[in-house]
């Protein structure tokens, strides 16, 4: 595994933008054996549909590898809210369709609830939400995705890049063959075009806090997943972190290993699930 981590602070948005648009090598794509391999483990070890959906982000894959926990009962909040609001409002912003990050998450937050409205989303969805949410509720939630927002319009040169970013695009996500009750998904926030001729492109990932032991984990699973959506394009060239509270960047070149690497993090996460719902059910 290649690992860059070009200095202990977050770089300028110039010197960022250059180190996810410096050269590529000549891109791979990932092992087809890999991939059905990796999908031949999980539909054999994950635990039975009857428990339930299975959904594996790089967070939630590597907390399985921890001790065993109270599970945690997902609910809407200002932090839960924050990346799937702020992210395409951060869009809106690059593309001239808002004038502030303010102005982009108050568009989104009316988008999310005419759409809950229409009846075109399930209930319990973040538009139903917040539509029932009191007003000191909604003005927190549209101070978090402000902020995530802003950390996204401020994080690149874009105007350097051009048309060779995409910025809040839905996260990559793969439905297990033979098990699509189990489903990974890949956090990632931008995509930078690197070679048009070669496909090749670097991925970055917002993230809270600061970046532990885990990090270039994190990185890897999230570059695995983007591979296993897209299997006809190139490997992603590089993956990178960004711990904006903490003020660093670790950046992780991808490669097979770092797949397998990743494929076989995620394959220990769906047997400790499984492990956990049958202790959970003899007791």
């Amino acid at each position: 595994m290649n690992l860059r981590h070009p200095s202990g602070s977050l770089p300028r948005s110039s010197a960022l933008t250059d180190l996810i648009t410096s050269d590529a090598t000549m891109p791979e794509r990932l092992d087809g054996g890999l991939r059905r391999v990796l999908a031949s483990k999980i539909a054999m070890g994950a635990p039975a549909r009857s428990f339930g959906n299975l959904r594996l982000d790089s967070y939630s894959a590597l907390e399985m590898r921890r001790a065993p926990s109270a599970a945690r009962i997902f609910a809407w909040s200002p932090h839960t809210a924050r990346r799937i609001l702020g992210a395409p409002a951060a869009r809106r912003v690059i593309t001239a369709a808002a004038s502030s990050p303010l102005a982009a998450v108050r568009t989104e937050i009316a988008d999310v609830i005419a759409r809950s409205a229409s009846a075109r989303v399930r209930p319990g969805s973040l538009g139903a939400w917040l539509a029932e949410a009191p007003h000191g509720v909604v003005a927190a939630v549209t101070a978090s995705a402000t902020e995530y927002a802003t950390e996204l319009t401020t994080l690149l040169d874009y105007r350097h890049l051009g048309t060779r970013v995409e910025l809040g695009r839905a996260d990559p996500i793969w439905a297990v063959p033979g098990a699509p009750w189990v489903t990974l998904r890949a956090r990632r926030d931008v995509e930078v075009a690197l070679d048009a001729d070669h496909q090749t492109r670097a991925l970055v990932a917002l993230r809270p806090g600061r970046p532990t032991a885990l990090a270039t984990d994190d990185l890897g699973l999230v570059a695995l997943v983007e591979a296993l959506t897209r299997p006809e394009a190139p490997l992603p060239t590089r993956v990178v972190g960004i711990w904006p509270s903490s003020g660093k960047a670790v950046s992780l070149e991808v490669s097979q290993e770092t797949c397998r690497r990743a494929a076989r993090l995620v394959v220990d996460a769906v047997e400790a699930k499984r492990q956990r719902v049958a202790i959970q059910h003899v007791a």
